[in-house]
């Protein structure tokens, strides 16, 4: 260990040092927020804080889980509309990614452009086109709703990001596929999938915890509260005259950790697939 550290030059040692401020930085809010969720009121107002609760304060949590509580529910749903989303978007972008990079057609690129553009509009902007469209279509208050409206910006972004992925393997290795008798999608299923499953994966997630944390579709083209999402849940514990900070501290604690608990499973994979798509072979 003595050698290791005298190996370490002052350049290594500062390097290190910002890592770690970096990441206690990220971890900090999370930290307080899960201490807090733990702390009696009077010490989450208290004029000294603390970094730890004097003593374990549950009365939050137990009312998440109370009889009558939507927040399982709500939770189920959050998982569905995100699961859904990312999983149809990855499909749908792989396939027009694929045909982006590898097939060659006039517009190829300005239109593959154009999708870039589609993030520059708010999601307010096809607010109120999209609730006419559930109401005609008999969709309000579904929960098929929330995949397609995230779809509309989901699935741009995500043909965006594969593009990239895709066009860091040479076209000699799938040219040379082609002429050994593969077909179209026998490249894309044989060659390109295999190498390129990180960004898949990393877009996907990306994906999850964008819609994840998605509010302004959830309250709009949701109703009742058995089809609210965990977003639309924490914005139930703010009353007219007061909030209810157990509740929502707990139950926000409980919303942050599947997304950590996810990147945390998959971050090798995120890792890798954002580093090969930051190169072209």
């Amino acid at each position: 260990m003595r050698r290791f550290l005298r190996r370490l030059t002052l350049s290594q040692v500062l390097v290190a040092l910002y890592l770690i401020a970096v990441g206690l930085f990220a971890v900090f809010p999370f930290f307080w927020m899960l201490s807090s969720s733990l702390k009696p009121p009077g010490q989450v107002f208290s004029p000294t804080p603390s970094l730890f609760p004097e003593e374990l304060y549950l009365e939050g949590y137990i009312g998440l889980f109370a009889e009558g509580s939507n927040f399982l529910r709500a939770m189920g749903n959050s998982i569905f509309v995100a699961g859904a989303t990312a999983t149809l978007a990855s499909l749908f972008a792989t396939l027009a990614a694929y045909s982006f990079s590898k097939f060659r057609f006039p517009g190829n690129r300005p239109l593959s452009f154009s999708l870039f553009l589609t993030q520059m509009f708010p999601h307010a902007a096809i607010l109120v086109p999209l609730f006419l469209l559930f109401q005609t279509l008999q969709l309000f208050d579904r929960l098929s709703a929330l995949v397609l409206a995230n779809l509309a910006f989901a699935v741009p972004v995500a043909i965006w990001l594969l593009i990239g992925f895709f066009d860091s393997i040479p076209d000699e290795l799938t040219d040379a596929a082609m002429i050994d008798g593969a077909g179209r999608l026998g490249v894309l299923f044989r060659i390109i999938l295999p190498i390129t499953i990180n960004g898949i994966l990393a877009t996907a997630m990306y994906i999850f915890i964008s819609t994840w944390s998605e509010l302004l579709f959830a309250v709009t083209f949701t109703q009742s509260s058995g089809k609210a999402t965990l977003p639309v849940l924490l914005s139930s514990f703010k009353g007219q005259y007061n909030i209810d900070w157990a509740g929502l501290l707990a139950a926000s604690t409980l919303t942050a950790l599947p997304v950590a608990v996810l990147f945390l499973l998959l971050q090798r994979f995120f890792i890798e697939g954002i580093t090969s798509g930051a190169t072209k072979g």
